[in-house]
């Protein structure tokens, strides 16, 4: 990572994720523009806009799997990327990311399951390897976690056996595993079938309902409009509009966001 030009004393108020002044570039190409964006404690928070507008780039920089080059994000206390070290902030190292990481769930369009796994056996994997959960209580809990996200039946299958949206369940369920402070999701039904997308988002629901903290990168614009309790428009690396799903979807008042939103009339209906 590389050095980055904010002072050591943020402050930490009472938001579960707090992002500050959050700048991001690929070389000339800047794609998170001075962000900042709060997420409560069991909120669901929907990032949407058009593609390329640093929605993903600003998930992944929540829990650290991509670094930044000016600004803050602090998870649940935590300052992300970086640990004060005599008197001065330096990168974290790799033990301290992974450690991080344990406490964020990240559920993208690609599920990335152990093919050679069953699926109880990669939902146990996080328990049993990184907290050191007994095997037998690493099961259990996966059973429940299972029969939470409608896969009862599949303990036994390959990952080569599921469809696509059982696949994307039992993502959710290995990452829930992890019993993370929030969850994050990545464009997670963007490579499904329609007829699958149901089946993902009814379990995203029902653990919004449950008060699960979420931020969601989503398309789904009925999903964001009826879950989300609040909505942030990105649109070339920026933070153009932010508020309530009723606000933003009734009364925007950026001509963008009201553009975007045009666009995307014809969104699914679950």
């Amino acid at each position: 990572m590389n050095h980055i030009s904010v002072s050591p004393n943020l402050p930490l108020e009472p938001a579960l994720v707090r992002v500050r002044s959050l700048s991001k570039n690929f070389g000339a190409n800047r794609v998170l523009d001075n962000v900042n964006l709060d997420v409560r404690q069991g909120e669901v928070r929907c990032l949407i806009g058009p593609s390329g507008s640093g929605k993903s780039t600003l998930l992944r920089c929540l829990n650290g799997l991509t670094d930044f080059d000016d600004g803050a994000v602090v998870l649940d206390g935590t300052r992300v990327g970086y640990a004060e070290r005599g008197g001065a902030l330096r990168p974290w190292t790799s033990r301290e990311a992974a450690f991080f990481r344990r406490r964020v769930g990240l559920v993208s369009q690609h599920v990335n399951l152990f093919s050679h796994r069953t699926v109880i056996e990669n939902v146990i994997e996080g328990p049993v390897q990184v907290l050191g959960t007994p095997r037998a209580e690493a099961v259990r809990a996966a059973s429940e976690l299972l029969a939470r996200v409608g896969l009862s039946d599949k303990h036994d299958s390959y990952p080569s056996q599921l469809s696509g949206g059982q696949q994307q369940r039992a993502a959710i369920a290995r990452a829930l595993a992890m019993e993370p402070k929030v969850m994050l999701f990545d464009e997670a039904t963007s490579a499904l079938d329609p007829e699958l997308v149901g089946e993902v988002l009814n379990v995203m629901q029902a653990l919004a309902r449950d008060g699960m903290t979420m931020v969601v990168v989503t398309h789904e614009m009925r999903f964001a409009e009826e879950v989300g309790d609040t909505i942030a428009v990105m649109d070339a690396g920026r933070v153009i509009e932010d508020g309530t799903a009723a606000d933003v979807f009734g009364r925007p008042t950026n001509q963008r966001t009201a553009d975007f939103l045009k666009d995307h009339s014809g969104f699914r209906r679950q």
